[in-house]
């Protein structure tokens, strides 16, 4: 019996090819054959390590000043919306010619309504099975088109065998607020434990000292977080700060070091003292994995990011800082609390012995493994 796993992931962000990549491995090794669908920089990702081929984007986010615009992003999806049909043809094509004996979409709902087609199972991997929290406070236009989002949403999970949530049980789930409260959802919600493509054991890097890792990438509006670092650096003599972003700066602390791209960030992750980052889903997922403290910024109006970083700061594993906040006085304190109250390693140990217990990617892979037996053993 050959399984012959198909997974379509949305190409926006590494949050989704990072878990899809993880439960790949998995796969892999239990026998499967994988095949990988995605486009733009994910695509390239995929292809180091995998088979993969490339699918039409379902749409596409944008944002404003380095906030997320959801009226922006719905502007610019509109041409993708019409071609929703061409789009589910395509999956439908991808999976057929593939052979596939199970579908795993994962922020993209094309291929579900082309499993549907074929009659494969089908699996949904998402940390959001709600989108209402992201229209609960707009304006009247925008709850209308959220209404129609929300309907397609829940027609997808609708024809889903199972929703896999890459995340801890109850009541410790980090994505907690956008989970639907529909029961018709709830009873197909199975919770994983986190699914992070990181590689277990200890790993060597190139630092030297203690350090704080921070990552900001390029967007302008995160340049507060930098500067702030750059302004206090000097006041914390037995730790480095190693930083890194697109940003460039003629003024740096000696125990500062500034990077642009790290071929494997989580092995900075691993041994980093502290993380400074925003609230993706899937990096606080390796955060709480790793079992470090963390001081979470959260991009401004990113809604999903908002949510996980309150529920990190419920759950005692992090502090939060808002931008409107954002000083470098400010920062020097929430760093000084996290270096050196002892409860905040101690919660992040204990979720990261939770993770390893709930083995989220070995999880996920024998659940797909099984649907992917029933359409075989006849």
């Amino acid at each position: 019996m050959v399984h012959r796993i198909y997974f379509s992931v949305c190409g926006e962000g590494y949050g989704h090819s990072s878990r899809d990549m993880a439960i790949s491995k998995e796969l892999k090794r239990e026998g499967a054959s994988v095949l990988l669908g995605s486009y733009g920089y994910v695509l390239g990702r995929l292809k180091q390590s995998f088979d993969a081929t490339e699918v039409e984007k379902e749409f596409e986010m944008a944002g404003k000043e380095g906030a997320f615009d959801l009226k922006a992003t719905i502007s610019r999806s509109k041409s993708q919306a019409f071609q929703f049909s061409k789009i589910i043809l395509q999956e439908k094509k991808i999976m057929e010619d593939f052979n596939a004996t199970c579908l795993v979409a994962d922020g993209r709902t094309a291929a579900v309504f082309a499993a549907f087609k074929i009659g494969i199972p089908c699996i949904i991997i998402s940390n959001q099975t709600s989108i209402e929290p992201f229209f609960k406070d707009s304006k009247f236009f925008l709850r209308f088109i959220g209404k129609q989002v929300e309907f397609t949403l829940k027609t997808s999970m609708a024809l889903a065998e199972v929703v896999l949530i890459p995340d801890f049980l109850p009541p410790h789930t980090v994505c907690l607020y956008t989970l639907s409260k529909s029961r018709h959802v709830m009873k197909k919600q199975v919770f994983t434990g986190p699914v992070v493509n990181i590689d277990e054991g200890p790993m060597n890097d190139d630092m030297q000292r203690p350090y704080v890792l921070t990552l900001l990438g390029g967007h302008s509006f995160r340049l507060p977080i930098f500067t702030s670092i750059l302004k206090i650096a000097s006041r914390f003599p037995d730790m480095d700060f190693l930083i890194f972003t697109k940003f460039k700066s003629n003024d740096i602390p000696k125990n500062v070091m500034i990077r642009e791209f790290a071929k494997d960030i989580s092995l900075y992750f691993q041994n980093a003292d502290l993380i400074i980052t925003q609230a993706g889903h899937s990096t606080a997922m390796e955060i709480l994995t790793l079992g470090k403290p963390a001081l979470i910024i959260p991009d401004e109006g990113q809604i999903e990011q908002e949510n996980n970083a309150s529920r990190m700061k419920e759950l005692g594993v992090c502090e939060t800082l808002e931008y409107r906040m954002l000083e470098p006085e400010s920062l020097f304190q929430k760093i000084s609390m996290l270096l050196n109250d002892p409860r905040f390693r101690e919660k992040a140990k204990q979720y990261s012995m939770m993770s390893k217990t709930m083995k989220g990617s070995r999880k996920a892979s024998e659940i797909i493994l099984g649907l992917s037996n029933r359409i075989q053993c006849y």
